[in-house]
């Protein structure tokens, strides 16, 4: 039942959206009969702009109109825009291949004009496309290159929104002195540069990272901020996902009944067009909220949906967070040898992902349903190998460091917590938050 009530609440969401993204397009579509040649051309990029968020058949269509009038016109232009376009779309619906060939062909197009601005983006979205299938170091090198692009041209915000991907890509490596130290970084340019919407964007992406170490209360008051930003920008859709995030925080604290109508809200604000990222986002939160409140049935029925909808989008770690959910709520069930092939499962990708914090939760989670087993030689190896991840993980880049370093704050959590929990603690929100600091669009240049 809950999956057809979802469906209904996307195919009923969706009809103020396109309405809206009607509006945006009305009078473009009236200039387009009088169009012709070059102008004509452009005319069609921006209508498939006007319906990229919405709409992604209708902006795709309008994105090849583009690209073969520009191919008969000779643009060059014009058909890396198209093609750009093209890239954007197959991205949002899941179609990583095309997206990558589309964008691809965009690069060398803009290449052949010297055109400084469509190369950086072109750089940005490949990058992007490498982070979420966990090609950190393609990503890094080309949202790198993507970076000094931007800087060369003097584009601030456009070096600010790829260098958040970056914060993403140090918060799975485990580096998070750098991230945090980055993420201060971009507010205080952005800020400078009077950039409301990158620091609107920016803060979301801090206060993930302020969540990750546990520190409440600033991630709440970055959340908070980012909202009334995004309220003063009309931007629903970046305030839907600074609320889902505040909802994930504001459980953390220990409040699931304020999270779940926040994230409820949530909901009756977005919309599922093709890729659904900050609805499946919402409804993962809400997942681990139920499970937390030990109805795992009705947790897991949401997981199933979710991770069909991921995998189909070839976004491997959060299938793999997905996965670990329901290989903990099976546990829970007392379904052992289900819960074994779903962390199993989980541990493959995180391990093709090379990714220390999920590959710290799988060790642990199957060291757990091994000892429940009996199998404690194997429980014992997979314990081993826990403490050696961990190891590796903070003697290159403490956690601790950073939160002993503001301990005066107030939001520091209470003392009386052993450090031993404390960190395994510290590991499982981690491993919630990585779908959270992962925004495919919402929290990332995607242009």
């Amino acid at each position: 039942m809950l999956h057809r009530f979802i469906l209904f609440l996307f195919l009923l969401l969706l009809l103020p959206v396109l309405a809206d993204a009607n509006n945006e397009a009305a009078p473009l579509l009236k200039r387009l009969n009088s169009a012709s040649g070059i102008a004509k051309a452009d005319l069609l990029n921006e209508i498939s702009v006007a319906f990229r968020r919405t709409d992604r058949y209708a902006s795709l269509d309008y994105a090849r109109q583009a690209y073969e009038l520009s191919t008969t016109e000779n643009y060059m232009k014009g058909k890396a825009l198209a093609k750009k376009n093209e890239g954007i779309c197959w991205f949002f619906m899941g179609s990583n291949d095309s997206a990558v060939l589309c964008y691809q062909q965009a690069l060398e197009s803009f290449k052949k004009i010297n055109d400084k601005q469509g190369i950086s983006a072109c750089y940005n979205n490949l990058g992007l496309i490498a982070q979420e299938t966990g090609k950190y170091n393609d990503a890094l090198r080309l949202y790198k290159l993507s970076i000094d692009m931007d800087i060369e041209l003097g584009d601030i915000s456009g070096a600010a929104a790829t260098k958040r991907n970056l914060v993403d890509i140090y918060i799975y490596q485990g580096n998070s002195k750098k991230a945090l130290s980055l993420s201060n970084e971009i507010i205080s340019e952005c800020s400078n540069n009077r950039d409301k919407d990158c620091v609107m964007r920016s803060l979301i992406n801090r206060a993930a990272m302020y969540d990750n170490l546990l520190k409440f209360d600033a991630a709440i008051i970055d959340l908070k901020y980012a909202i009334a930003l995004a309220g003063e920008l009309e931007d629903s859709y970046a305030e839907a996902m600074a609320l889902s995030n505040l909802g994930l925080a504001i459980w953390h604290k220990g409040n699931p009944e304020e999270a779940l109508k926040i994230l409820n809200n949530v909901l009756d604000m977005s919309s599922e067009t093709n890729d659904g990222y900050d609805v499946l986002n919402t409804l993962w939160i809400m997942s681990e909220i139920y499970s937390s409140q030990k109805e795992y049935a009705r947790s897991n029925e949401i997981l199933l949906s979710v991770l069909k909808r991921y995998e189909e989008m070839g976004y491997k770690r959060q299938a793999a967070k997905v996965l670990t959910s329901l290989g903990r709520n099976l546990t829970e069930l007392n379904e052992i040898d289900k819960a074994m092939g779903y962390f199993e499962k989980s541990l493959e990708i995180t391990v093709e992902l090379d990714a220390p914090f999920e590959l710290i939760e799988n060790y642990r989670n199957l060291a757990h349903v091994q000892a429940i087993l009996h199998n404690f030689d194997a429980a014992d190896s997979l314990q081993d190998l826990f403490a050696q991840t961990h190891m590796k993980i903070f003697n290159s880049d403490s956690i601790q460091n950073i939160r002993v370093s503001n301990s005066g704050n107030e939001d520091r959590i209470n003392t009386t917590v052993s450090s031993t929990i404390n960190w395994i603690i510290a590991l499982l929100l981690i491993v919630i938050l990585g779908i959270v600091s992962v925004i495919a669009y919402r929290g990332k240049r995607e242009d």
